[in-house]
């Protein structure tokens, strides 16, 4: 069998999030298994010491447009425009390009130069598009997917439901799941005070439905009325989602923390975390919940199953205000119960440990290559 020697790792937009911590940790072990790493992105000074130095190269595709859209689509062409020059000096059949973001132009240039490539699908494709912004342009974007994604090589995919939508519009089993490589370690110690805080953890948008997590935390005032929501996150839906707040009168209830940058004090200090999300791949949020031993009441977005179980997970239905309050004061009631059940659920966990899963993700690659 072939082994790969180099990748070629697109990531046009370097954002804060789960999706970017999984890009570090993957490439900073095929740094240490010796793999020669060619990072495109938009990359800072900063962002460049969360990796090994040692066999990595980047190439900065920064744009100086600060239109968020715009900025986004002149960094995917320039990411492009590197990729071009880069496959016209690297000639090494054991390289392996791996696109992590924007994978249509990369798939139709790995195809012009007779190259393998690999996608790494992070979403729930079909619940991306039925619940997107912009209906008419996420239809057409699915339509693209399906056509061009079956030219890649292989897709490695991070959750049972993301890996169904993707079976259904690829032509050979192309779609390989893997989970996250995301946690470090299986955090040891109990922590037993805890605070009469609700916790909610993600972006401000449409996706995050943080609208639904408002509306059942005000109705879940009525029984405990001396909790606090506390939001993390940024977004665009700020504004609204404070205007919500204001208009159910729960605003000095709810707290509004912004970016965190470590969640750990958040974690082991709440009592429930609460994740509405509408679409999702593998939610890293509720990974890291867990692992502080905090219960996680959850839609069941792609991933939350994988994770949670359905044997002790607590789920609810999409846009259910009502049917989340009431999951969460059962909880709350029973609680003894409900940590109990987050004890199963992490005993799992290890599933999500960074280097069993990216020697997955090389093992796939090789063969890929082979």
């Amino acid at each position: 069998m072939k082994k790969i020697k180099e990748l070629i790792i697109l990531y046009p937009s370097f954002e804060k999030g789960g999706a970017t911590e999984n890009l570090i940790n993957f490439t900073n072990i095929c740094a240490e298994k010796e793999i020669k790493i060619y990072l495109i992105s938009n990359i800072t000074q900063r962002d460049k010491i969360k990796f090994f130095n040692r066999n990595i190269k980047f190439y900065n595709v920064k744009s100086k447009i600060t239109i968020g859209s715009l900025n986004r689509l002149i960094t995917s062409i320039n990411s492009i425009i590197t990729l071009f020059t880069l496959l016209k000096k690297i000639n090494n059949k054991n390289s392996l390009i791996v696109s992590f973001q924007s994978h249509i132009l990369p798939i139709i240039f790995s195809k012009i130069f007779k190259r393998k490539i690999i996608i790494r699908n992070s979403e729930d494709i079909l619940a991306a598009t039925k619940y997107a912004d912009y209906k008419i342009s996420a239809s057409f974007v699915y339509l693209l997917k399906i056509f061009f994604y079956n030219f890649s090589d292989g897709i490695i995919t991070n959750a049972i439901k993301a890996k169904n939508s993707l079976d259904k519009i690829l032509f050979k089993n192309k779609a390989k799941l893997i989970y996250n490589p995301y946690l470090k370690n299986i955090y040891k110690n109990k922590n037993n005070k805890r605070k009469k805080i609700i916790l909610s953890v993600g972006r401000l948008c449409k996706q995050k439905n943080q609208v639904t997590a408002i509306k059942a935390f005000a109705l879940f005032l009525n029984k405990f009325p001396d909790y606090k929501l506390i939001i993390i996150g940024h977004g665009k839906d700020e504004k609204k989602l404070r205007q919500l707040c204001l208009n159910l009168n729960i605003s000095k209830n709810v707290i509004f923390k912004g970016w965190v940058f470590n969640l750990k004090k958040y974690y082991l200090e709440a009592k429930i975390l609460i994740f509405p999300s509408l679409y999702e791949g593998l939610p890293n949020t509720l990974i890291e919940a867990v692992n502080y031993n905090l219960p996680c009441i959850s839609s069941r977005c792609s991933g939350a199953v994988d994770i949670l179980s359905n044997r002790y997970g607590i789920f609810i239905s999409n846009n259910q205000s009502i049917q989340l309050s009431n999951k969460m004061v059962d909880s709350i009631l029973n609680y003894k119960k409900t940590l109990s059940n987050t004890q199963m659920i992490k005993k799992k966990l290890s599933r999500f440990l960074i280097k069993p899963q990216v020697l997955k993700y090389i093992s796939f690659c090789n063969n890929i290559l082979d």
